[in-house]
């Protein structure tokens, strides 16, 4: 069916982007049909068009809102929305979408917060909030279809929420490409171990940076260090936090991340989690790279390598020191043959392992193409956005953003202050750099200067022992005994 005729979708989702704001963006590549965005904030909501690239601001969306949107559905050719979130903002906007239309809708569950709303806060497995879950169950139970990522989300909403549609649709990626390879900073080349860990991504809390320090702890007098390709919570520029054994790479474009892999020379990728994690893109393109994995038996990571092998679990609750101690001795002689024989159960081609984003997007497609409303009337993209006008704000600045804009600057204040320590750095070791070999020069010139002036002595005393060898035998003897005692 092409885009023109086909129903539109409209994602509902908070504003905060990552594993969801991909996933979305990836079904408007590819699948044959026009989607807009609906980002939620604190007091102000955008509402965006995919394919025409326009962001419209707007204001009262909950209250008040109804015959705005509901005409704007109908002359933008919606005919589904997709929640990508359970959280009151955006439940609170199906809501509204609801009463003013009663669009059919699905759900998709990208992490854990549909049973505890603290989730990320949480160390470890959130345990489920009865009240919390009473309040979102009547969400997904109504939901045309809920998209579950993996088994692991999949068996707790069910669990949680009886007699739910539910489904599986793992999330999908490209078909790996060679990947171009780019050179790694000079203070990591100086430093670098024999045998590289990485771990890959924003690392906070949740997902593991409390262990970073105690594991490079741990692997102190091993040949393994770690290397994070992105960033910590408590480290945004590149550097060797523990010289030799733990260095952060910083920010990355996400597309770069096989190069980087490749130019760090990683043997394995470690994912030291708290949260256990819904399905993970990042698994994805590491196997696709035929990389090995070190995963907490928790989870849709242990879930995948219990299944498809590919790699090694830790135990719940794992500390540093239990990670470095499988490090170390896969690294070993004695886990040599281990390493090698859980590394080739990795098929870079195999979609079982990998899903691929053709089939995610078929699957979700057919979702939309069984659920969707007709559209109401032919799309009138002029009479969609008169639709808004009473929703819309005036701009984008103002008391509104005030929170974020403060937000904001504190965060680039802290980012320009790494940066002039970076470049300060960056010019200390350039300085030095050159200093280093001006005296390595300076160094090898009077080497060069010494040399000869020893051949020349060398020459000279072959010239005195040729010559004092031609003396008569009685008068070498006189002379050999007068230097042994000028010696004496």
């Amino acid at each position: 069916m092409p885009a023109e005729s086909a129903p539109a979708v409209l994602h509902i989702t908070a504003a905060a982007g990552g594993g969801a704001d991909r996933y979305m963006r990836d079904l408007a590549a590819h699948t044959p049909r026009r989607h807009f965005v609906l980002h939620v904030g604190a007091a102000i909501d955008v509402l965006e068009d995919i394919r025409a690239r326009r962001f419209l601001p707007l204001r009262n969306t909950v209250v008040a809102a109804g015959d705005s949107i509901a005409r704007w559905v109908r002359s933008a050719g919606v005919g589904i929305a997709h929640l990508h979130g359970v959280d009151d903002g955006t439940r609170a906007r199906l809501d509204v979408l609801r009463c003013a239309c009663a669009l059919p809708y699905v759900v998709t569950l990208h992490d854990l917060q549909f049973v505890n709303p603290r989730a990320f806060d949480l160390p470890a497995m959130p345990a489920a909030e009865p009240a919390w879950i009473a309040r979102v169950g009547p969400t997904l139970a109504h939901a045309a279809c809920v998209v579950a990522p993996s088994a692991f989300i999949h068996g707790i909403v069910v669990h949680h929420v009886p007699g739910i549609n539910a489904t599986i649709i793992p999330p999908g990626i490209p078909a790996a490409r060679s990947p171009q390879v780019p050179e790694t900073a000079p203070d990591f080349s100086l430093g670098a171990p024999r045998h590289v860990v990485a771990i890959v991504g924003a690392i906070g809390p949740h997902k593991g940076s409390r262990q970073l320090e105690a594991l490079a702890a741990a692997l102190e007098g091993s040949a393994v260090g770690i290397v994070v390709i992105g960033y910590t919570d408590t480290q945004l520029a590149h550097g060797w936090l523990v010289p030799g054994r733990l260095y952060v790479h910083g920010p990355y474009v996400a597309e770069a991340l096989a190069g980087w892999l490749a130019a760090y020379r990683a043997d394995v990728v470690l994912f030291p989690n708290r949260l256990p994690e819904s399905f993970s893109y990042t698994l994805s393109e590491v196997w696709a790279q035929g990389l090995p994995v070190v995963v907490p038996d928790e989870g849709a990571l242990a879930e995948r390598v219990e299944r498809d092998g590919g790699g090694w679990r830790l135990p719940a609750g794992f500390s540093g020191a239990d990670a470095a101690a499988l490090l170390v001795h896969l690294f070993s002689a004695e886990g040599a043959a281990e390493f090698a024989r859980v590394k080739s159960q990795i098929l870079q081609n195999d979609t079982r392992r990998i899903p691929t984003l053709a089939t995610m997007s078929r699957d979700t497609e057919a979702v939309y193409a069984r659920f969707a409303l007709p559209p109401a009337e032919a799309t009138d993209p002029d009479a969609a956005r008169d639709a808004l006008a009473p929703l819309l704000a005036a701009n984008l600045d103002g008391f509104v953003f005030r929170k974020e804009l403060v937000s904001l600057a504190r965060e680039l204040e802290q980012t320009q202050a790494r940066l002039a320590e970076s470049q300060q750095w960056s010019a200390k070791l350039e300085r030095d750099g050159a200093a280093w070999a001006a005296k390595l020069d300076a160094d090898i010139a009077a080497l060069k200067r010494d040399h000869e002036r020893l051949g020349a002595d060398i020459r000279g005393l072959a010239d005195i022992a040729a010559a004092f060898n031609q003396l008569p035998r009685l008068f070498r003897r006189f002379l050999l005994k007068r230097a042994f005692r000028a010696r004496s």
